[in-house]
């Protein structure tokens, strides 16, 4: 039977993580199955799922994964979860892409979340940048099924005006066939 860890990666950016990273789970019988990796300002992130045999353990998984660092320290993180889905589920109608805009200040990412956590939606995934004084958020968010859109739309565009952000709520589809290059 498959035995199922989250993993996470960090360190300073270098050509070959990716591959030195699969490699060691390719290498102690592991299937990878979700992952998302990206580079913030020279720091490599990483979060991923993958199955093992049941021999597999957390410590010989973030030791295997230790000894392919090089000379890039690892800051690696092993949990066991007590139960993940075979499969993600597929997007579903009730996923929406937040985009909110505004000049840079201190405190946005915390109005708008806990704006979400007050209307009780939950955040899928979140990306944020900061470019010539302008931050930009992209939330990924689900919303509860029977959710006045409209209604969530002018609330959201209300209560960011106070930190001076513009805010767009589109459903997941629209957005991506808008969007894609």
């Amino acid at each position: 039977m498959a035995k199922p860890f989250v993993i996470s990666i960090m360190a300073e950016d270098r050509v070959g993580i990716v591959a030195d990273v699969s490699t060691a789970i390719r290498n102690l019988g592991g299937n990878l199955a979700d992952m998302s990796q990206t580079v913030l300002r020279g720091h490599f992130t990483m979060i991923l799922i993958a199955s093992f045999g049941e021999e597999a353990t957390r410590a010989t998984v973030s030791a295997a994964l230790k000894a392919v660092e090089g000379e890039t320290p690892f800051a690696v993180g092993v949990s066991e979860p007590q139960e993940i889905p075979d499969e993600p589920s597929a997007i579903a109608e009730n996923q929406y892409v937040l985009t909110a805009v505004g000049p840079d200040r201190i405190g946005l990412v915390s109005a708008v979340t806990e704006y979400l956590r007050q209307k009780e939606i939950n955040i899928q995934d979140l990306s944020t940048c900061v470019e010539d004084g302008v931050y930009t958020m992209i939330l990924l968010l689900n919303l509860k099924v029977g959710t006045d859109v409209a209604r969530l739309k002018h609330s959201l565009q209300i209560a960011m005006e106070d930190v001076a952000l513009s805010v767009e709520l589109r459903h997941h589809a629209l957005f991506r066939s808008t969007n894609e290059i």
